[in-house]
């Protein structure tokens, strides 16, 4: 593992994801798109399903709830981060593989799932195109996938939609105004290390269609969140 490996594993396993829960993941608009992303998912009995930088487990509770009988691998590269979903998964007497593993180096055979997922990882994986590429490999021929990506609506802009929409939900009550100010003032904090990344990018529509015609995919969509300002690119391998 490189340096800059180690420190982004470092940042995850000691910032992000102990307060993840209590943070990012309480954005409704995040919330929002997370439900739409699994939405998109349609599932079959017994579905061999990869989810990319599963994190602290939030999708794979609503997953189960959609199909109880699929079939959930999820990796990351924060051992922390996966001691939290286990204790999730656990707590639902639930049964899902949990592993620690780079995204850009998936430990997996060719064609060996059926359905892939990837929720707001590629805002920190190292080789964007790469990660891309090893989800399709391990996805079975006509396998369905749903990745997101971020757009050049992050940032500033996307904050303030963000805290004008969830302000708006939360009018009239001064509980809801403190709890929703210690989300975003927290969200702020475990972003503000990834701002000094090198080969920091957001992606366009274009730029996403190319990037998927180099890897000799063209039955999929392209969607942007109106709010979150994710690109979500679904389709079938």
């Amino acid at each position: 593992m490189s340096l800059s490996e180690k420190l982004l594993e470092l940042y995850f396993d000691s910032i992000y994801n102990p307060v993840y829960d209590f943070t990012t993941a309480q954005i409704i608009s995040y919330r929002r798109l997370q439900a739409a992303c699994i939405d998109k998912l349609q599932f079959e009995p017994n579905d061999k399903l990869l989810c990319v930088g599963v994190g602290t487990g939030n999708e794979i509770l609503p997953i189960l709830e959609r199909n109880s009988q699929v079939d959930i691998v999820g990796i990351d590269i924060s051992p922390a981060a996966l001691r939290r979903a286990s204790h999730k998964v656990r707590k639902q007497s639930k049964q899902v593989r949990l592993l620690q593993m780079d995204a850009n180096r998936l430990e997996f055979d060719d064609e060996n799932f059926d359905k892939a997922f990837c929720f707001h990882v590629m805002d920190f994986v190292k080789n964007v195109p790469k990660a891309t590429e090893e989800i399709l490999r391990v996805l079975k021929r006509e396998g369905q996938f749903v990745l997101t990506y971020p757009s050049a609506g992050e940032g500033l802009k996307l904050g303030m939609n963000l805290f004008t929409e969830s302000l708006s939900q939360n009018s009239g009550s001064f509980k809801a105004f403190v709890k929703l100010l210690f989300t975003f003032v927290g969200a702020g904090v475990v972003y503000v290390p990834l701002l000094f990344r090198g080969n920091r990018r957001a992606y366009s529509h274009s730029q996403l269609e190319a990037m998927f015609a180099e890897l000799s995919l063209e039955n999929l969509a392209i969607e942007e969140d109106a709010t979150y300002h994710d690109f979500v690119v679904y389709g079938r391998k």
